[in-house]
């Protein structure tokens, strides 16, 4: 690749709160002809579609999480994160030889988010794409995968979306130009649309999506259904204001706004929901202790299989019990014999 070349490929950086489609946006635009990684992270239950990741830029940031104290999975509060200078060659190795052999290329991970400004400054022709998500889908889809860093403290979810949400707000409102904003809802209704917006907004010529990527079972929105989106807005009311505030500047926002995914609730209704959770939490354990019991009754069973199947293979071993199958055998051998004689 000439200088020329070298000077003119377009890094596309997809970053976001983890959970929020940023590994469906990869797929999409890697079938649109952008170079996203030869080693990828391998598909496991977290994301059974694969997640898209290269390996090389995720294993640099869990390194430089680690350095600085914070979980290598990224669930941090502290904000955007300071790259420390031992790392700088290793990015810039990463970034030069991708630069040499692709016109258009870059890279998904979530963490990323954390380090905006340091790839801005190492890649200042980058440009940014930013899926976000209501809070409280985010937050079912990790408590749904189980992630252990929420299992006594599940409050720390909101915290941590609170953070990647507002450094993308603050860095969009900073770097409008270089950076696309959208709900991930688009990613499920119109895939060529999000490229020909990207293409719009950017001045490229990505290709449009031959096949949908969306499968039903990414990204459900069951979770709008109930009253839980409500429970945040209410006792979380500073995730609803940074989640308006990225409707309100976004390069697609959810369509209908707001309301289409928030029931916004009475204090009477408030006052049923918990009911109706107090009651369901106690029906679950009433479930609970009938399938110990039954459980327990299991067990028992089994024991007494095995005691009996023991006492069968003992007897069988048994000489006396050896001499009396061969009485009965014996018996049964001239009891035939008589018959054919008469």
């Amino acid at each position: 690749m000439s200088q020329l070349e070298f000077d003119s490929s377009q890094p596309l950086i997809i970053a976001g709160m983890h959970r929020s489609g940023t590994s469906l946006t990869a797929s999409i635009l890697q079938q649109a002809g952008v170079f996203i990684g030869d080693q990828l992270l391998k598909a496991n239950v977290g994301n059974v579609a694969g997640h898209f990741e290269d390996e090389d830029f995720l294993h640099l940031h869990q390194d430089i999480l680690i350095s600085q104290g914070i979980s290598p999975e990224g669930w941090s509060i502290a904000g955007s994160i300071d790259v420390p200078p031992q790392f700088w060659g290793r990015a810039q190795e990463l970034c030069d030889r991708r630069l040499k052999l692709y016109k258009t290329w870059g890279w998904k991970e979530p963490r990323t988010t954390l380090f905006l400004r340091f790839w801005q400054q190492l890649l200042p022709k980058a440009k940014f794409i930013f899926p976000y998500r209501s809070p409280w889908e985010v937050i079912d889809s990790i408590f749904f995968r189980g992630d252990p860093a929420f299992e006594n403290n599940p409050s720390f979810a909101v915290e941590v979306w609170l953070i990647y949400n507002q450094i993308i707000l603050d860095f969009y409102q900073n770097h409008a130009e270089n950076c696309f904003l959208f709900h991930c809802d688009l990613l499920k209704t119109d895939e060529t649309a999000l490229i020909q917006k990207i293409n719009s907004k950017f001045d490229l010529a990505l290709a449009s999506p031959t096949e949908s990527l969306f499968q039903s079972h990414m990204m459900h929105a069951a979770i709008n259904n109930t009253h839980r989106p409500a429970l945040v807005s209410h006792y979380f009311p500073e995730a609803l204001a940074i989640y308006a505030q990225l409707q309100k500047i976004a390069d697609v926002p959810i369509s209908g706004g707001l309301d289409k995914n928030l029931a916004l609730g009475t204090a009477l209704q408030y006052r049923d929901w918990t009911l109706q959770d107090w009651r369901t939490s106690n029906q679950l354990k009433v479930e609970n202790k009938r399938l110990r019991l039954l459980q327990a009754e299991l067990s028992r069973a089994q024991l007494e299989i095995i005691h009996w199947r023991q006492t069968i293979e003992a007897m069988e071993n048994n000489r006396f019990w050896k001499m009396r199958n061969a009485w009965v055998r014996l018996k049964k051998t001239l009891g035939f014999w008589q018959s054919d004689q008469n």
